[in-house]
């Protein structure tokens, strides 16, 4: 069977999960880029890649490839393309876009073009012309446009299309009939699941569960069933023309093998505040045919007096074995999409960690971004990260992102006691790198450390040069010695000399000092003669005292001013002043 090139995408931070899970169905020449993973297939593997990836998004097969500079070389480039091998005629089509381009600023007028070029193609040869569909289109396109060293050298960019195999996003998994409020990704769940190492070999709880996402993705996981069973429909099935038509038989034969299935002796449980919720996700774990395997409960995280267990741990502990720790993992409230006291919640996660689930290993996943938080008895503010308050010490941190939020992803090994009573026994926390920072052993397409550009700043733990005395070399410090102090000063003829003092050569420069008298501009000064100068017409001599000063000690008058005394000679505040006569007169003397 022909194979070629395929390309999975994946969020930030899940490519290396992504690698292992392709490697595993069988996939070769594995290359890890930014949020997607490209391998080499058959058709087989491409039907493989959208039955069992859990954490790929979509699963594409490119078809073309050229340079353009514009969108007008877009249209004619995608024009040239013999369109009758990918969409038959009648079809209706769809293009998503991905575009990191300096040519192409506009991503929806990219979009328009190419499904311009496309109609006009099958016009041009007789054919009618393809409906454009919102949803559900028959035939998905990808257009991916980047701008690449060589392509730039030319002025153009690199354009991929390619047809999209897996329709809706694989997120998709058609098991879920219900939703709560920021509910998380199924392939975020999957992810952080497969990160934290789950196999299906001990049990496992959520207490914060809302619609059931890691419950039931755990489940499967343990039960090694297939992503997409319980999805209505791929794109690949609506492929009728060319090498890569739809082959039902081929399809049926993976769709019903189960060979592959496993026994899950442990068992899952899930609890949360809300009765809501938790209806919400036993009508999930229904739909997707789990229910034996998870049990569910209404219930407050503070009020968990001890971690659940299932049967099979209980006998092995009646047998005299060790079983395996139990796995706590939980998606909390940030704060952000979901409204909750963020610093007094996740003190009582810490200490509820902490008492009640001993020898567990918990797995949280939680905001970067920082909240305020005020002092009750200082009342100073301060920014604190959510993790911040749980008061325990992770063994490992794993950078992801939620929906949008950067966000964190802790590991907390739980013991009794405190962390340098539990060294002291000779135990240590699990260290171990993550898959993203581990050396991997797929070629990448990442920066490599030795790119960093000259303007970059020093990052915190850049050491710093060191002499020969083991001293670190630092940039002397300005003194006030005279030798290193420059004085000047400046001569009648108006140059700038240095000072006898500093041993400074004189130096020379024709600059003159303002409003020098050898100018032909006026040889006075400006502002040479003082305001209210007696000379100027109308010029008052201005008060010795400021208007508005302040009473000075000792001063009997009130704010420096005269005080209003009685003038026997102005009538109109006379001691005999009649104010009704006065008025008669004023009245007669206008008649």
């Amino acid at each position: 069977m022909e194979k070629f090139q395929i390309v999975a995408k994946t969020l930030a931070g899940l490519e290396e999960i992504l690698a292992k899970e392709i490697e595993t169905l069988g996939g070769v020449n594995i290359v890890v880029g930014t949020r997607m993973v490209s391998f080499v297939g058959d058709k087989e593997l491409l039907y493989k890649a959208n039955l069992w990836l859990r954490t790929a998004l979509r699963v594409l097969k490119p078809v073309e490839r050229f340079r353009a500079a514009d969108p007008d070389e877009l249209y004619a480039c995608v024009k040239a393309i013999d369109w009758s091998k990918y969409v038959a005629e009648g079809q209706t089509i769809a293009i998503d876009n991905t575009i990191f381009s300096e040519n192409f600023r506009n991503s929806r007028y990219a979009i328009y073009r190419a499904k311009d070029a496309i109609c006009d193609w099958f016009v041009e040869h007789g054919m009618k012309r393809p409906k454009v569909a919102v949803a559900s289109a028959d035939v998905q396109l990808n257009l991916h446009i980047a701008d690449t060293a060589d392509a730039s050298a030319e002025g153009r960019s690199d354009c991929q299309i390619s047809l999209d195999s897996s329709g809706e996003p694989l997120y998709k998994r058609g098991y879920k009939e219900q939703l709560t409020d920021a509910p998380i990704s199924e392939v975020l769940a999957a992810g952080i699941l497969l990160k934290a190492g789950w196999d299906g070999q001990r049990d496992l709880f959520d207490p914060m569960c809302g619609s059931g996402t890691f419950l039931i993705e755990a489940a499967l996981i343990a039960t090694n069933t297939p992503a997409g069973l319980y999805r209505k429909g791929f794109g690949f099935q609506r492929w009728t023309v060319g090498d890569m038509a739809y082959d039902e038989e081929m399809w049926q034969n993976l769709y019903d093998d189960d060979s592959q299935e496993r026994e899950f002796k442990f068992h899952i449980f899930g609890a949360d505040i809300s009765k809501v919720a938790i209806e919400a996700t036993a009508e999930n774990v229904r739909a997707a045919g789990l229910s034996k395997y998870i049990t569910l409960e209404v219930r407050d995280f503070e009020d968990t007096k001890s971690a659940p267990q299932s049967d099979y741990v209980a006998q092995l502990k009646a047998e005299g074995q060790e079983p395996p720790s139990l796995m706590l993992i939980a998606n909390p409230p940030y704060g952000k999409r979901l409204f909750t006291d963020v610093p007094t919640f996740y003190r009582m996660v810490g200490s509820v960690l902490k008492k009640q689930f001993q020898g567990a290993d918990a797995w949280l996943i939680s905001s970067e971004e920082k909240v305020t938080v005020k002092d009750p008895r200082t009342g100073l503010k301060t920014e604190a990260e959510p993790f911040d308050f749980i008061g325990l010490k992770p063994s490992l941190k794993i950078d992801l992102n939620n929906g949008g939020i950067d966000c964190q992803l802790r590991k907390y090994e739980l013991f009794s006691g405190k962390f340098d009573d539990f060294r002291a026994e000779g135990k240590s926390l699990d260290k171990k790198a993550s898959d993203e920072k581990s050396e991997s052993k797929f070629e990448h397409q990442r920066r490599k450390p030795s790119d960093k550009k000259s303007f970059d700043k020093e990052k915190k733990g850049d050491r710093k040069p060191f002499a020969k005395d083991g001293k670190p070399i630092r940039k002397p410090r300005r003194t006030s010695d005279s030798g290193t102090e420059r004085s000047y000063r400046v001569t009648k003829e108006g140059n700038v000399v240095a000072n006898a003092s500093t041993g400074e050569k004189p130096r020379s420069t024709d600059h003159k000092k303002p409003f020098d008298r050898d100018r032909k501009a006026s040889a006075k000064k400006p502002f040479e003669k003082k305001p209210f100068d007696k000379d100027k017409k109308g010029d008052h001599k201005p008060s010795d005292k400021k208007p508005f000063d302040k009473k000075r000690k000792g001063d009997d008058e009130p704010s420096g001013r005269r005080p209003r005394v009685f003038d026997p000679n102005r009538p109109m505040f006379g001691p005999d002043f009649d104010m009704s006569k006065a008025v008669l007169d004023y009245t007669n003397e206008k008649k």
